[in-house]
């Protein structure tokens, strides 16, 4: 099981390398057992005919040298044949004359043929009782193979004068055709071998430029399809099965390219009217719930303005009886120094109540206004002179940012500037010792080019966190009781947000308070929609 999981393992290159390494193992083997097979034959044939031409020869070159006579020196020749001749274990001379036919032998103590068993000329005998086989290639030769079959027995006859005299007997190894045998398998097996790994080599290297390199490429191009990439294609440069099998790829890939952008285009004009009903409906729904808020408000301010009103009503008659008795009798001097004393001190608090009777009024009513096409920065700079000897005598330092070159608003003077001067003395009550009072104008405000927004910043004490979020309400101060009413800043709210406008502001305690008023251009459109709920309320 585990090797067959190592087997799926393997890549395609692999796999087909190591099949054709059995297929050519295979191959060798049965080419070097047919090579065996059908060249011992054939060699063995061609050593036999060697031999029996050695033999011929050793048999001449003994006549021709005349020591058939002479036992020391055949025996020497003979010695020297066997050394001469490959193969060639033994050889003995006979003759025909004498009492004994064996006269010569490189072996005396091996193995020789009987007397009775030599072949002559003129009549051929032989015994065989022990032997195998009996060959005669010629009439001059005859050949015995021994019992073990390792061996052949070459018998020549010697021939002097025309008449035979004796022979000449080789015994000669057959295990030399096997030697050649061996060495000719071996040569064509390392010739195969040789071809083959050249051959190996060759289809490698083809296999990694034709398919392996294509291959990886097509799966580089579908990897990054399955990312996302659906423009990347594969390169095309054959015209073989893995070349359109890339071409198929491509063209595949570029059908889902299409019908990917095609779908994304259905599905974005699909949605797009979906989306713009939706910016649609956000719109009414975020006018709607201003709408609500101002006619929350409105309510609110209108039953604070009857009930400032009727305050107003109920208190002004008694307070105008009071202050007119206390004029009489401030004009007549009572003669008593005390009570002279107390009589401006009784109307100076009358006088405030009054005063704060008819700011609540001006808090609670709807202010006209007279728009009018304006330049900011005058009225900023106008705020400021108008401010200046109480500046000067607190001691606080006026710094003004103002860039040149900005557009002009609509809006109404007089009230903007009654916010401006509200907040500069609200700036000065919070820098009792002094202090930097600083004014920047910008625009474009966060991009946009149709509002401009004007920030008004002092080093005085600052807010706290919890008293920041209830300083626009109204009848809300932080200030010491008979020096606020809590009513400024609620005005100031209400003019701006009149002007469709915002104010916010940023504090901490020790380190001062900014102020940020942002104005549309035009307001005129706003200001409308507000006057016509008005005239609704």
């Amino acid at each position: 099981m585990k090797l067959v999981q190592s087997a799926r393992r393997l890549g395609l290159q692999t796999k087909i390398i190591i099949l054709f390494i059995i297929a050519v193992v295979c191959l060798l083997a049965g080419s070097t057992f047919i090579a065996t097979f059908m060249t011992r034959q054939p060699v063995e044939e061609e050593v036999y005919r060697k031999a029996l031409a050695q033999a011929r020869l050793a048999a001449q070159n003994l006549v021709n040298d005349q020591v058939l006579h002479n036992p020391h020196d055949l025996a020497r020749l003979l010695r020297q044949t066997q050394k001469d001749a490959p193969g060639v274990q033994q050889a003995d001379v006979y003759l025909h004359e004498g009492n004994h036919p064996l006269i010569a032998t490189t072996v005396p103590s091996g193995y020789h043929l009987e007397l009775d068993r030599i072949p002559n000329i003129e009549n051929t005998r032989w015994a065989s009782d022990h032997l195998n086989e009996f060959e005669r290639p010629n009439d001059s030769q005859y050949t015995i193979e021994t019992d073990d079959g390792k061996y052949w027995i070459i018998s020549t006859q010697l021939v002097e004068r025309g008449e035979a005299v004796g022979c000449l007997n080789l015994k000669v190894s057959k295990l030399r055709s096997d030697v050649i045998t061996q060495r000719i398998v071996e040569g064509n097996f390392l010739l195969m071998l040789s071809s083959l790994v050249v051959l190996i080599l060759v289809i490698h290297g083809f296999f990694l430029k034709s398919v392996r390199a294509p291959v990886k490429e097509m799966v580089r191009v579908m990897e990054s399809a399955e990312g996302g990439q659906l423009n990347v294609r594969a390169r095309t440069g054959s015209e073989d099965e893995i070349g359109q099998l890339a071409r198929h790829l491509n063209r595949m890939l570029e059908r889902i390219e299409n019908f990917n952008n095609e779908l994304g285009r259905k599905i974005k004009d699909a949605t797009a009217e979906l989306e713009q009903r939706n910016l649609e409906l956000t719109r009414i729904n975020e006018e709607l719930f201003e709408t609500r808020k101002s006619l929350a408000r409105s309510e609110r301010l209108a039953v604070a303005g009857q009930l400032a009103a009727s305050l107003a009503h109920e208190i002004g008659t008694p307070l105008n009886s009071i202050s007119g008795h206390v004029q009489l009798m401030a004009r007549r001097k009572t003669g008593d120094e005390a009570t002279d004393r107390r009589l401006p001190i009784i109307q100076k608090q009358i006088d405030n109540i009054v005063r704060t009777v008819k700011q609540l009024l001006s808090w609670t009513r709807k202010y006209d206004l007279h728009l009018e096409s304006l330049d900011m920065r005058r009225i900023l700079e106008e705020s400021v002179l108008l401010s200046s000897p109480a500046l000067e005598l607190r001691k606080i330092h006026v710094r003004t940012d103002f860039p040149a070159g900005r557009p002009r608003i609509y809006g109404d003077v007089g009230y903007l500037q009654q916010v401006f001067l509200n907040l500069i003395n609200n700036s000065m009550d919070a820098m009792p010792h002094g202090g930097l009072l600083q004014f920047r104008l910008i625009c474009p405000v966060n991009g946009e080019d149709r509002a401009l927004a004007i920030e008004v910043e002092d080093s005085g004490e600052g807010i706290s966190p919890e008293n920041l979020t209830h300083i626009f309400d109204p009848m809300f101060t932080t200030k010491r009781m008979g020096t606020g009413t809590g009513l400024g800043l609620a005005i100031c709210n209400q003019i701006i947000r009149q002007h469709g406008g915002a104010i916010e502001v940023e504090s901490k305690l020790g380190r001062g308070t900014r102020f940020r008023i942002t104005l549309p251009l035009d307001c005129r459109e706003r200001a409308e929609a507000s006057a016509a709920v008005a005239a609704i309320l």
